[in-house]
């Protein structure tokens, strides 16, 4: 079974890769391919509704499509912790800063709050290099004897980026504010392109079609932001529907991601830890793919990731189709400790949203309330506290009684690709 799930990814991001290498995005997936990327990334979910394609690069673009349902999402380049104070800085920022809505929709600034993280470059403009730190670029070429060897251990080392991740202290009210770039979510059309208009968004994905809302499910979107967004072509070019069908805002940047991380480390494909998904209820693995530009001095520079999100509850949905109605239950657990349950015949993703400050208390999930007012955060469930319903008890129970014998090995049934 994960077999089947992992060569999918693995074969549509390699795809994307050499698609990007032929140059069939003509701006290297920079801002001005956002739509061109969507429709793309839309017709090759058809065939794969329950996967999520998207890339980051090390300018801090990102860019995202799913298909059921239907949405996008997209980031401009740049780095966010920007200081409200510095008047020049503020020249180039101030369109970022008035680009965030509410839960319903009204405007409100891009202002980061404690706790909140944000890229800030060693140089001015995060174009200094060092060598990347996979095991090939770190390799001492010099040592090697002969000048054969050293120019191939020399043609392997791949540049990368520098800058690091801060974050917002405890006591930034007293302090001077900083923005952010947001990350927005869009309504889609039927190709995977953002809309608003009225009758147009596929919001149930395969078949469908509505109106696009806020987050409250009631206020219609109608953004026109004008400005000289990336997006718009650069170069000073000014246009107005950068965040058209735009219904979501928030702080996010690809760069501090796990993902991102973990890619930039390795430098090569990989596959993620299962974990809980950015603002989401489900729990899901990346796999993601590298990829690289040349500069003036022919050196091969690590230029961002393609990836590719599994939602770990395509799985229990599987499961649940095929054992529904049987006298079994399925139950696929994390080897380490604290054994997360990662999905089951039952039904369950593995995650609970909870209060921040009672993680024993639910968060409320009532339409009528403004989440984004509540202070909520998802956690990982163990899978010895399964208690849902009798099935999930069932899971629980099994998994006690096999801890206390030490999981014979003649009643387990594993697989491991990678890591996980």
């Amino acid at each position: 079974l994960l077999s089947v799930y992992t060569e999918t990814p693995a074969k549509i991001l390699q795809f994307l890769a050499q698609y990007r290498e032929k140059h069939a995005f003509p701006h290297y997936l920079q801002p001005p391919d956002r739509e061109k990327f969507f429709k793309l990334g839309d017709s090759l979910l058809t065939a794969n509704p329950r996967l999520f394609l998207f890339y980051g690069l090390e300018n801090g673009a990102f860019a995202g499509v799913g298909h059921s349902p239907r949405f996008a999402d997209y980031r401009e380049p740049g780095e966010s912790g920007y200081r409200l104070d510095d008047e020049e800085l503020m020249e180039g920022m101030q369109k970022h800063l008035d680009s965030c809505v509410d839960y319903s929709g009204s405007k409100v600034p891009c202002v980061l709050k404690p706790g909140e993280n944000y890229i800030e470059c060693i140089d001015d403009d995060c174009t200094s290099l060092q060598k990347c730190p996979d095991e090939e670029s770190q390799r001492a070429c010099w040592d090697l004897p002969t000048e054969e060897e050293r120019s191939f251990c020399e043609s392997k080392i791949k540049w990368c980026t520098l800058y690091v991740t801060k974050t917002v202290p405890a006591n930034y009210e007293e302090g001077p504010k900083r923005g952010y770039i947001p990350y927005t979510i869009y309504c889609v059309d039927t190709t995977g392109i953002p809309t608003q208009t009225p009758g147009q968004n596929s919001e149930s994905g395969q078949d469908g079609l509505g109106n696009c809302y806020h987050e409250d499910g009631v206020t219609p979107v109608n953004r026109y932001v004008s400005g000289d967004f990336a997006y718009c072509g650069g170069n000073g070019a000014i246009c107005n529907n950068t965040f058209s069908g735009g219904f979501s805002s928030s702080n996010y940047d690809p760069r501090y991601r796990p993902w991102y991380i973990g890619t930039k480390q390795k430098q090569k494909p990989n596959w993620s830890a299962p974990y809980e998904f950015y603002n989401s209820p489900e729990m899901g693995i990346t796999y993601s793919h590298p990829i690289y530009t040349f500069d003036w001095e022919g050196r091969e520079v690590f230029a961002g990731v393609l990836a590719s999100d599994y939602a770990l509850n395509g799985i229990a949905s599987y499961l649940t189709q095929n054992y529904e109605g049987s006298d079994t239950i399925i139950a696929i657990v994390e080897e380490a400790e604290p054994n997360y349950i990662l999905a089951s015949s039952t039904g369950s993703t593995g995650v609970k949203r909870v209060l921040d400050d009672d993680t024993t208390q639910p968060c409320p999930n009532d339409i009528e309330i403004d989440q984004s007012a509540l202070s909520c955060k998802f956690v990982r469930i163990p899978v010895a506290e399964m208690n849902d319903n009798t099935m999930e008890q069932v899971i629980s129970t099994t998994y006690l009684k096999q801890r206390e014998r030490n999981f014979p090995q003649s009643e387990l049934v594993s697989v491991r690709i990678d890591n996980i």
